[in-house]
């Protein structure tokens, strides 16, 4: 087949969120394979992005979470084993676990609260170690007027 004949390569959007879950001095972190991130994942129909961190917080750790302060967006590309092509937003917040111990999902290999600076050299990829900087700033500074996004969808 000629490079004039090949199939476009199907195209995917998606958008998703997550938080930086910061408790005395650490900071929550999963791992799947070799990989270090914090807990994210898609928006549900109709959810928020607020709502689908908190959720997926829940469903990834076992953490329930209140969210204190948006912490900004990561857009990246990723190519899928068939071949296609997906685009990724998602949507970041600071937050501080209100309840509940850490009980991963079978995906992943383990999760904990780690070190600050320990996670900083955990981490995978550099926008999620940017990320944590900005977390660490926003957990510095003390709360907006009104108090914190709103958790409803």
């Amino acid at each position: 087949m000629s490079t004039a004949e090949t199939p476009r390569a199907r195209r995917v959007f998606h958008h998703s969120a997550g938080a930086v879950v910061i408790e005395e001095g650490k900071c929550l972190l999963i791992r799947r394979g070799s990989e270090w991130a914090f807990p994210k994942g898609h928006l549900e129909r109709e959810e928020s992005p607020a709502v689908a961190a908190c959720r997926e917080v829940k469903e990834e750790t076992g953490i329930e979470v209140e969210l204190q302060a948006s912490i900004g967006q990561t857009r990246y590309e990723f190519k899928s084993h068939n071949g296609t092509r997906n685009r990724k937003l998602v949507d970041w917040f600071l937050a501080r676990r209100l309840s509940g111990e850490i009980e991963h999902e079978p995906i992943f290999a383990e999760a904990r609260f780690v070190p600050m600076d320990e996670a900083l050299g955990l981490l995978t990829h550099d926008a999620d170690r940017a990320l944590l900087q900005r977390a660490i700033g926003a957990s510095e500074r003390p709360a907006p007027e009104g108090g914190p996004p709103p958790a409803e969808g």
